[in-house]
């Protein structure tokens, strides 16, 4: 058991009613006479069928922080065997034996709705995730769903473990891009070659990697009688609401309506600059070659400066961000060894979010904590939902609580910029501009590799220089284009949550539209935000949106009016 298991099980804040509160599922043992019970235990009534669903709910709260821990853990110290250990435990030994006991939870919950029709508003949705699940089990893939999480560790340990020295100094990567904002340009285009290096070294590594898990992928959805991976995915993450086509569509879109304002900003950058062409390691400069932000030194320094915007974003949420601190629910700092990127995760038994970073210094730092912030608002706003199922959203509404969060908090960050503030926001939504064709060519990507999984590794990467052309036309890529080829391998998403991305283009127009709110009524459009949060996943996706006060839609008829707003919100800046 990890510590933080051990410290909430002796105070609890959500007291056990079923699981007895010594009970240790660090060993499969203990959980599996609860998952025994709960297939066996008679149910006769629509009173015990809702007394039964939220033992379910508190049993796999439990049973799910018990992975969660150990998941923190080993991405807080990848090169640390014991926490390696305990990880690849509870994947290899403890998790699956489960998946067959929840399947035939699923199964009983489906006849006895049957039996015992329960209130359609409170659970049609919870029925309807039951169904799919039974659709999509298959006791074959436990192997290869295994094999798969396996091969996601052996990714974080390799990443986790690239360091570069600089100057007689060893840095991680995300030390390194620090440069990338420097108006040195040699500098620039040095420690840009060295990261970039970097990763060349392993990649044949990361190929090898990504190799084994599109087969055991393809595998596994061929098993569920699925035409492909993507359908399967489609399934996996019940997007009901959506299709493979929309997210075509939204791509083209994107082509019209985003990659021409991008390259205006591109042209406007290249002249500011005074270059001919754009490289990769002129994007992050200021185009104004002023000194880089520097927002904050010290974790200590982001965090202190985090929770003052988030007071004045909602003196409530500011308070729960400061209950994470007190509650050292927060790992910031980049260092070596640690997994990289960033995320939020649920201690789901505390109902507690735990927020992993690798913050060196930079606005993109403080971004990414505004954003997890919005993660972490979400998942405690629901904590007093009784059903698990329902604490967690869609994940397209998921990524509107995170971006609509940096949204909201873009009138105060003269706390972390003073006099500099308006230059951040500038850069904040040239950025969202540039982030849609990147967003367009990681889906692109991912729809054409596991509609084509008999290619080669290189004729995917051929692909992916296809879509760089396609959707960043106005950067400049020759002599680089071996560095182009592997530059995908730096996408965790790809090896991590296969197919989670297009959620962060959709939601980026949910978060929009929280802004353009804003902009008419900040309160208002703060109280809507927090209402569709607390709904969790109680409600279908469009009517989360709705409850937020945005419209579900991803079509050019969305994109173009919110593209123009942000174009005009730049030029102003």
């Amino acid at each position: 058991m990890s510590d933080t298991t051990a410290t909430a099980t002796l105070t609890p804040e959500f007291p056990r009613q079923y699981v007895d509160p010594d009970a240790d599922f660090g060993s499969w043992e203990t959980a599996e006479k609860y998952y025994r019970d709960l297939v066996e235990r008679p149910v006769e009534s629509c009173e015990e069928l809702e007394k039964w669903l939220l033992d379910i709910s508190e049993l796999d709260a439990v049973f799910g922080q018990e992975g969660t821990s150990r998941h923190i853990d080993m991405t807080c110290a990848t090169d640390d065997p014991v926490r390696k250990q305990r990880h690849l435990d509870f994947l290899q030994n403890i998790n699956p034996k489960r998946k067959p006991w929840a399947f035939k939870l699923e199964v009983r919950f489906v006849e006895l709705a049957k039996r015992f029709p329960l209130p359609p508003m409170r659970y049609k949705l919870l029925e309807r995730s039951a169904r799919n699940a039974i659709e999509l089990y298959r006791e074959e893939n436990i192997p290869l769903q295994t094999e798969d999480d396996e091969l996601q560790q052996q990714f974080q340990e390799t990443v986790g473990a690239m360091t570069c020295t600089y100057k007689n100094e060893e840095l991680t990567l995300q030390q390194l891009g620090r440069f990338l904002e420097e108006p040195d340009r040699p500098v620039r285009e040095e420690t840009w070659r060295l990261g970039s290096d970097r990763f060349l070294q392993d990649c044949e590594k990361l190929d090898e990697i990504y190799d084994s898990m599109i087969e055991r992928r393809d595998r596994i959805a061929r098993n569920a009688g699925c035409s492909g991976f993507a359908e399967y995915m489609f399934k996996a993450y019940e997007r009901f609401d959506y299709s493979p086509d929309d997210c075509h569509a939204f791509r083209d879109a994107i082509e019209q309506v985003v990659v021409p304002a991008a390259g205006e900003l591109a042209r406007r950058r290249k002249e500011k600059l005074g270059l001919e062409t754009l490289r990769p390691w002129d994007l992050a400069v200021d185009p104004d070659n002023r000194p880089p932000l520097r927002p904050f030194e010290t974790p200590d320094e982001l965090t202190a400066g985090c929770s003052r915007i988030f007071h004045k974003v909602n003196p409530e949420l500011g308070t729960v961000f400061d209950t994470l601190r007190e509650q050292n629910s927060l790992d910031l700092d980049s260092r070596k060894g640690k997994a990289p990127g960033g995320y939020q995760a649920t201690y789901e038994e505390r109902r507690m979010p735990f927020i992993f970073m690798n913050a060196v210094g930079t606005e993109s730092d403080v971004r990414t904590l505004l954003h997890e912030g919005g993660h972490a608002f979400h998942t405690w706003a629901c904590r007093h939902e009784p059903l698990m199922a329902y604490r967690h959203a869609p994940i397209e509404f998921c990524e509107v609580a995170s971006m609509g969060m940096e949204c909201l908090s873009l009138p105060h960050v003269e706390e972390f910029y003073g006099d500099d503030a308006n230059r951040a926001r500038k850069r904040f939504f040239e950025e969202i501009i540039q982030f849609f064709p990147w967003m367009a060519r990681v889906d692109g990507f991912q729809h054409y590799v596991y509609a084509n999984v008999g290619d080669s590794m290189e004729t995917r990467k051929d692909h992916w220089q296809e879509l760089t052309k396609r959707f960043a036309p106005h950067i400049d890529y020759s002599g680089l284009e071996t560095f182009d080829r592997h530059s995908w391998h730096r996408k965790l998403h790809f090896f991590e949550v296969p197919f989670y991305y297009v959620e962060y283009g959709i939601a980026q127009l949910g978060a929009l539209q929280v802004w353009m709110n804003a902009r008419q009524d900040r309160e208002q459009a703060v109280a809507l935000y927090r209402n569709g949060l607390a709904l969790g996943g109680s409600r279908p996706l469009p009517e989360l949106f709705e409850a937020a006060g945005c419209k579900f839609d991803f079509s050019e008829a969305t994109l173009r009016p919110l593209v123009d707003a942000v174009m005009e919100e730049i030029d102003r800046g």
